[in-house]
């Protein structure tokens, strides 16, 4: 009789490996994958940041330097009106300090036009001012200088020209006194024409004056 205890406890195994589903939890190589993706990533990431920085960092830079230029050319040109200006507030108080004058310059000019005789030419007409300052005085006067240079065919002529002068309203206003000179220099022997050179002084305050010599 056969005791049935002593067979083996075998079965076969009838299981094909590569068709069963993989059981374990998380494989190795989905691991690496991830990371080396994760790395990939970090680096594109890094590498676009650091792009971004130094695009944003140049165009920076280059609205700076238009900046610059730009504000050099607004400097050059506020330079440059500061200069017109100051030319024009500078030809403005000339022009002001000479209308501030006795008289205005059309009106001295047309006077000693009318006043001058035939045979006389003019050949310079120079207005000047200076600062008078007496020291009786405390505050400063404006005195003022016509000087008058030309050519006479006559030495009557300028005499006739200066006593003109003398009489003129223009040229003797309010609290001027007015002092005419006279010089010349030698007569041309061949032209019979003396240049000559008459000076109109008015000085405030003083006693009228007339003067010359040949």
């Amino acid at each position: 009789m056969i005791n049935n205890d002593s067979k083996p406890h075998w079965r076969p195994d009838f299981k094909i490996q590569s068709t069963l589903p993989d059981i374990k939890v998380v494989r190795t190589n989905f691991v690496i994958n991830v990371i080396v993706v994760a790395l990939v990533l970090i680096a594109v990431v890094t590498i676009l940041q650091r792009e971004y920085q130094v695009y944003f960092s140049r165009s920076s830079i280059s609205r700076m330097e238009q900046g610059i230029r730009t504000s050099e050319a607004d400097d050059d040109q506020s330079l440059k009106a500061s200069e017109r200006f100051r030319k024009s507030a500078q030809s403005v108080v000339e022009l002001q300090r000479f209308f501030q004058t006795p008289f205005l310059a059309h009106e001295l000019f047309a006077e000693l036009a009318s006043l001058r005789p035939e045979g006389l030419i003019f050949s310079r007409i120079i207005l000047s001012e200076s600062v008078d300052r007496s020291k009786r005085q405390s505050k400063a006067h404006m005195s003022y200088t016509i000087n008058i240079t030309g050519d006479v065919q006559a030495l009557a002529i300028l005499t006739q020209f200066k006593g003109a002068l003398q009489q003129s309203t223009l040229l003797h206003p309010e609290s001027f006194a007015v002092i005419v000179d006279e010089s010349m220099q030698q007569r041309n022997a061949k032209t019979g024409i003396t240049p000559f050179r008459i000076t109109i002084s008015l000085v405030p305050g003083a006693a009228t004056k007339t003067g010359g010599k040949g």
